[in-house]
């Protein structure tokens, strides 16, 4: 068992044998959290060097428009998270790409890139981003006179 999954054993322990109480609930939320976290990144492979270095040079090399198909088969790595939306927005996002605590993100709608750059999924993909005047928002949604 790794020292990530022992500490999380632990503080879930002393949690729930009620060495915590009242206010300290909350933080003790936030330590499991933080333990989770800890854990969940020392179980995937950060990327090496030159695999961010390569990642680097295939996010300098995109453009808004492009098929995003081929962008993704370039990087090298799978993406940390993929995930998508009913608006038919994906997200791609890469861990440590620009540093060890800087991810990389393409946003993909119907196979194009309509983003990318320095982000996490978690953040593109917010509800507020794809509502009216909102970053991914479409011109219907952006003016709600031109769709009548």
């Amino acid at each position: 068992m790794s020292k990530s999954v022992r500490w999380v054993v632990r503080v879930a322990g002393v949690v729930l044998a009620g060495g915590l109480t009242g206010c300290a609930a909350v933080g003790a939320g936030q330590l499991v959290q933080a333990g989770y976290d800890a854990a969940k990144t020392s179980l995937s492979a950060p990327m090496s060097s030159a695999q961010a270095q390569h990642a680097r040079e295939v996010m300098n090399s995109i453009t808004v428009g492009q098929e995003a198909a081929p962008i993704v088969a370039s990087m090298g790595v799978p993406p940390k998270e993929k995930s998508g939306n009913l608006q038919g927005f994906v997200c791609y996002q890469y861990a440590g790409v620009y540093s060890a605590t800087e991810d990389a993100v393409i946003m993909v709608k119907d196979g194009k890139v309509v983003f990318y750059g320095s982000s996490t999924c978690k953040s593109e993909m917010q509800a507020i981003n794809f509502a009216a005047g909102g970053k991914y928002a479409t011109p219907a949604e952006a003016d709600p006179a031109a769709s009548k």
